[in-house]
């Protein structure tokens, strides 16, 4: 009968366009949608507006059993065909999470949501354009994790043209801290997988605290792929710290960087950059960070702490920046570091290369995964690796600090540093002429400075698996790694 009544009033208001009917129609079907969505009493609303003309449907004050609340709920541009509407079934009647849902555009105000765990979310505003999402099981049992893993779910299924948050605070449980953003905007959202994300206005603050301890001004990024931590995080066996799936990406930056645990050390940084490119199975990725300077403030204890040491080097500021690049290739089952280099004004460079080889499918898993206990599966293992530090000006500032502590000249911090090195027998390890040619050629380079290159080159390669030899008494790491020491200018 009711599906009767729906469909006449429908035809008249659409078919026929009487005046006085479209509104007759709009309000039979609101108080229908009213009505269906609390029908199970878990979820309740003030009033609901229909707009037949748009496909519209907006619920005001809704509020759910599951924690979620919203001041208002607008779907513009509703998957409502006609054929549905004479058959009875309209937007949301019947609606269920984990029913398929296509929008245009849909607009949330005020959303709040908190979990039993007391954790919690609130939203000023949040609006999707181009929404469908795909029918998804939402038989996720009542528990802490419950909304994690229907949010996961939801992401999962869900393909967005483009979408928009805006004053956005994260409330952690037990302790009240709190983490929100100004704005998140973003696009081409496709089952985890986003095309563009634009984050603004990032501050962490302690609960008692009124400065924000970290801040950061914006985040970028490009090719985000989500889909291994939703994939993770969709299992109703999940808990937090299990392993989540490596997050892939394409283009990251970060800028703008600020707050009290900065500004307590004088730390400002400049940018923060990751750009990841694919050929096939071979992918090679860089990573910068640059502008880092320190410049100890005089106005509390550890800053002053800070201010002496570097006084002491003679360095008014210590500057570092740090850049790497490497590729991964899955075709010649290699992980590669080509170079990684950390660079500091009046300081010197810190250079490491290496390469893992053997990478099989228990190493691929394990990095995919994110299951750094799994590795021990693989038979992957360390093929080379190279440290290289140039000193251009460390060695003089370092012994100029620790002669000035010590009470004695820089010349004789680095007699007693030396001695120090070739005197030093590490614990457990067997002490070879190997071992005591490789320290005296680390005191050498404390002596005269230079370049030192420390090197690794195990035949065969040193595998994961063998790293219960570590755990040996007296293991010959000379020989297990192929370590060599030597000094150029």
């Amino acid at each position: 009968m009711n599906k009767l009544i729906i469909s006449g009033v429908v035809v008249v208001a659409l078919v026929g366009g009487a005046a006085a009917a479209l509104p007759l129609a709009e309000g039979y079907l609101a108080s229908t949608i009213k009505a269906s969505i609390e029908s199970d009493k878990t979820l309740s609303v003030a009033g609901v507006e229909v707009g037949l003309l748009d496909r519209q449907v907006t619920l005001y004050d809704v509020q759910s059993k599951l924690g979620v609340s919203m001041n208002s709920w607008k779907a513009t541009g509703l998957s409502w065909p006609l054929g549905d509407i004479l058959a009875g079934r309209t937007p949301l009647t019947g609606y269920k999470l984990g029913d398929p849902l296509q929008a245009e555009r849909i607009e949330a105000s005020g959303l709040k949501t908190k979990a039993v765990n007391g954790l919690s979310w609130s939203f000023d505003s949040v609006v999707l354009q181009g929404v469908d999402l795909e029918r998804f099981d939402a038989d996720v049992p009542p528990g802490p994790n419950q909304a994690s893993a229907l949010t996961a779910r939801v992401l999962k299924s869900l393909s967005l043209r483009r979408f928009e948050e805006h004053n956005v605070i994260y409330s952690t449980p037990m302790t009240g801290d709190t983490v929100g953003f100004v704005s998140l905007d973003g696009g081409n959202v496709d089952h985890g997988k986003i095309g563009t994300v634009t984050l603004t206005g990032l501050e962490a603050t302690p609960k008692a605290g009124t400065e924000p301890v970290f801040s950061m001004g914006t985040l970028k990024s490009d090719g985000l792929d989500l889909t291994r931590v939703l994939t993770a995080m969709s299992e109703v066996s999940w808990r937090p710290g299990m392993p989540l799936g490596r997050l892939g990406i394409d283009k990251m930056s970060a800028s703008g960087f600020g707050g009290a645990a900065m500004k307590r050390y004088g730390i400002a940084l400049g940018s923060i950059s990751i750009e990841v490119t694919h050929q096939g199975e071979v992918a090679s990725s860089s990573t910068k960070i640059n502008g880092f300077t320190m410049t100890p403030p005089s106005n509390s204890l550890d800053g002053m702490q800070a201010r002496m040491v570097m006084m002491a080097m003679g360095l008014q500021q210590l500057k570092l920046d740090l850049e790497c690049n490497g590729r991964e290739d899955r075709p010649k089952n290699e992980v590669v570091v080509d170079h990684c280099a950390l660079t500091g004004d009046e300081l010197g460079q810190l250079d490491i290369t290496g390469k893992i080889v053997n990478a099989d499918e228990a190493f691929w898993k394990a990095m995919d995964g994110g299951n750094a206990f799994s590795i021990y599966a693989s038979k992957a293992g360390l093929g080379e690796a190279k440290l290289t530090l140039a000193d251009k000006g460390l060695l003089d500032k370092s012994m100029r600090a620790l002669g000035a502590v010590s009470g004695g000249s820089p010349a004789m911090a680095r007699t007693n540093m030396a001695g120090e090195i070739r005197r030093y027998q590490p614990a457990n390890v067997l002490i070879t002429d190997d071992m005591t040619k490789l320290l005296d050629t680390v005191a050498q380079f404390v002596e005269k400075g230079g370049t030192l290159t420390v090197e690794a080159r195990p035949d065969p390669p040193f595998g994961v698996n063998n790293m219960r030899a570590l755990q040996q008494p007296g293991p010959d790491l000379i020989n297990l790694l192929g370590l060599s020491a030597k000094i150029s200018k």
